[in-house]
């Protein structure tokens, strides 16, 4: 595994995991916007010279996917021109390059688990800013892995089972959409499946979530059931969840229908199959109890 290793948007969600499940005998070189403007190249450029890291971890992203209908240019320079200048860094200074994307990538009008090699079909400005991104470490020439998730839950920022909980705390009854059906991600084992990866040297494109699909309209009753069961939610609080339709709350950015992962790859590549969803929103609920 690389000695010194460059985290970009180490300020976020699962940056904060990636530095918790840190293996012994790495060295981290921390880095968000303030420290490293990564949609600089000159900036990104200088400070590999100065730090030469072994490998660069790129968690920094642009991820409010309705925002980006309106900030465009801001969602491709961090989603697209920053990956893409730190792959072409990492690709003449010979460093590896991991980067985290998204199930956005595809359209997700299907009903099978989305392998790596699926065929991206990116709806929306998020979304079209993650594959260009994607493509431009691709052309790059260098060495790269790219890990695609969905769904992502953790204890840092805000997060749907922490919606639902916030909800459950200030009304009796609420609606989610029933018509979505994707997998679970906790940042924490997106994390070590990171760490995983890296320490086998894994290359192109590896799919990692939880295991088993559900719609937003399941994860929400289990969070709420959960968080009743853990002492989050009073027991006799009323919570009503009913479900409805997409088109009952339209949004700017466009979602896809059917976007779950196939994580068949990673289990092969590390013998370690991912756990099913429920029971890691479980810790990522007693995290959240014990914090």
């Amino acid at each position: 595994m690389s000695n010194a290793i460059l985290l970009t948007g180490a300020h976020g969600m699962l940056a904060a995991d990636v530095k918790l499940l840190k293996p012994a005998g790495i060295a981290l070189i921390e880095t968000d916007v303030a420290e490293l403007d990564i949609t600089n190249a000159d900036a990104v450029d200088a400070f590999c010279a100065r730090n030469r890291p072994d490998l660069v971890l790129n968690c920094a992203a642009y991820t409010a996917v309705d925002k980006a209908e309106t900030e465009i240019e801001l969602a491709r320079a961090v989603n697209a021109a920053g990956p893409a200048n730190l792959a072409r860094v990492c690709a003449r200074r010979g460093m590896r390059l991991v980067h985290v994307s998204t199930d956005f990538v595809f359209e997700g009008d299907g009903s099978h688990l989305l392998a790596e090699d699926d065929t991206p079909a990116p709806r929306g400005a998020y979304a079209r800013t993650k594959r260009e991104g994607e493509i431009a470490i691709e052309q790059a020439g260098g060495a790269w892995l790219i890990v695609r998730t969905s769904w992502l839950f953790g204890l840092r920022g805000n997060s749907f089972p922490a919606t639902m909980l916030k909800l459950a705390h200030e009304k009796s009854a609420w609606s989610v959409v029933n018509d979505q059906t994707g997998r679970p991600t906790y940042s924490r084992d997106l994390a070590a499946a990171l760490w995983s990866l890296i320490a086998i040297r894994a290359a192109g494109y590896v799919h990692f979530c939880n295991e088993g699909a559900c719609t937003w309209y399941d994860f929400a009753v289990e969070t709420v059931r959960q968080g009743k069961d853990l002492g989050l939610i009073p027991r006799d609080k009323k919570t009503v969840i009913s479900p409805c339709a997409t088109r009952e709350f339209p949004r700017p950015a466009p979602r896809p229908w059917y976007s779950a992962l196939s994580t068949a790859k990673f289990t092969g590549l590390t013998g370690a199959p991912p756990r099913p969803w429920q029971e890691a929103l479980h810790d990522f609920l007693l995290a959240r109890k014990n914090s």
